[in-house]
């Protein structure tokens, strides 16, 4: 590019009725993602667009629509975000810009995608409502060093069209459906308590299903999407899945439902309810017995009527330990840090766009604690979590174990901070 500045602005801004014809082919997401590269290659004079769109893992970016590389290499160039130039800027939420790619620590030879001619890069994410979709990438055949005006003006263009990408893929799980609805399934403690939808996990692969404590997440995360695709078409999976995931969506969205007949009231100012356990699933390794099942019975019967309920409780980083028998007949523990991402809950967002944090006062001072939100059917349970920045290393571990420490460290988790939650929320 060899305008100035203010040219630059001038040209590379894109108009409303640009961003509005974008999505114009209502109900075909592939041909708005080609919309959007056409227009980007064409406002910036480069050689290649390309949109990468992250798939559910968030582990993973596939190329979803390229006006440059190899037509083919569309839905089958999939890429972790920890390789390549892509996976950089999927990984840091930064620009990355660079003259010749094949000189940077982080470029890969990604074979039959035509990239070989290419020689600069210059990616940024596409961010939609504070979550990445994303990465926009823009490629010339000869090296080039971008200027910070372009990189800045690519980065407005992305946000520019960030919505119509994501509203691209709302309209139509188009990049491997199957992989797509099978996560949103996992995401809802929902399958728990249907029995289609359990069997339909187990039927993926039951060896593994049962080595992974029937976690439909681990499950998910552990499995390639070729693997998922062949396991589908040997087991005539694919009915099933579309099957049990519309039954999912029409239990989330009914209107006429007890709730909604009997317990409207309540929508305004739902009932709050507080639990030290909440038994949801074995997978779920924050209960350890008779009042946490009771609490996990409870949401689910309140999801299941539409009363509007929340439960709160607290997030144990170590959960309940397992335990054994020694040689001579005493009970051994074992405690075991839980793998968060292997879990369906996600931190809770304030009305201000930025992570809930809540701050208890104690008779020794205060702990602060960040939420997590768990999506249980069509009720929310959000878990309170003391390992945060800023507590005392004893206030951290508050809420590690369900039931551990001294007496005055369960007496001060069960009766001290939910009772301050009651009052402060």
């Amino acid at each position: 590019m060899t305008h100035s500045s203010d040219s630059t602005d001038a040209n590379l801004v894109l108009t409303l009725e640009e961003i509005t014809n974008l999505s114009k082919e209502e109900g075909k997401p592939a041909d708005t993602l080609m919309n959007v590269v056409a227009l980007i290659a064409a406002r910036f004079h480069t050689d290649v667009c390309s949109a990468y769109l992250l798939e559910p893992d968030r582990s993973n970016l596939v190329l979803a629509a390229t006006l440059g590389l190899q037509p083919r290499s569309i839905g089958a160039l999939r890429m972790p975000l920890s390789e390549g130039l892509s996976g950089l800027v999927a990984e840091h939420l930064l620009p990355v810009a660079v003259a010749d790619a094949r000189n940077h620590p982080r470029y890969k030879y990604f074979k039959n995608s035509g990239e070989e001619e290419y020689k600069s890069f210059l990616g940024v994410p596409l961010i939609d409502r504070g979550i990445l979709q994303g990465v926009l990438v823009v490629q010339t055949k000869e090296p080039r060093t971008f200027r910070e005006d372009e990189i800045r003006m690519l980065v407005g263009a992305a946000a520019q069209v960030a919505p119509v990408v994501s509203e691209a893929r709302t309209l139509d799980r188009f990049i491997a459906p199957a992989q797509e609805k099978l996560w949103e399934l996992a995401r809802n403690p929902w399958w728990s308590w249907d029995h289609d939808c359990t069997s339909l996990f187990r039927d993926l692969n039951p060896a593994h299903w049962r080595q992974l404590n029937h976690n439909p997440i681990s499950l998910l995360s552990g499995m390639p999407l070729d693997e998922i695709e062949r396991r589908s078409a040997e087991l005539v999976l694919h009915s099933r899945i579309n099957y049990v995931y519309r039954r999912q969506q029409e239990y989330l969205n009914a209107d006429h439902t007890w709730g909604a007949n009997h317990a409207g009231v309540l929508k305004p100012r739902p009932v709050a309810y507080f639990s030290a356990e909440f038994g949801l699933h074995e997978s779920f390794p924050i209960y350890s017995g008779g009042l946490g099942i009771l609490a996990g019975d409870h949401i689910k019967s309140a999801s299941d009527l539409d009363i509007p309920l929340v439960g709160i409780g607290l997030f144990y980083g170590q959960g309940y330990f397992l335990q054994r028998l020694d040689q001579t007949g005493w009970q051994q523990e074992e405690y075991l840090q839980t793998d968060i991402s292997q879990l369906p809950m996600q931190p809770a967002i304030g009305a201000n766009g930025e992570p809930v944090v809540v701050q208890i006062d104690t008779r020794s001072g205060f702990i602060r604690a960040k939420v997590w939100q768990v999506q249980v059917g069509r009720c929310k349970l959000l878990l309170l979590d003391s390992n945060v920045e800023g507590n005392a290393p004893e206030d951290r571990d508050t809420t590690s174990r369900l039931y551990g420490g001294d007496a005055g460290r369960r007496s001060d988790c069960r009766q001290g901070s939910v009772a301050h939650l009651r009052y402060g929320l």
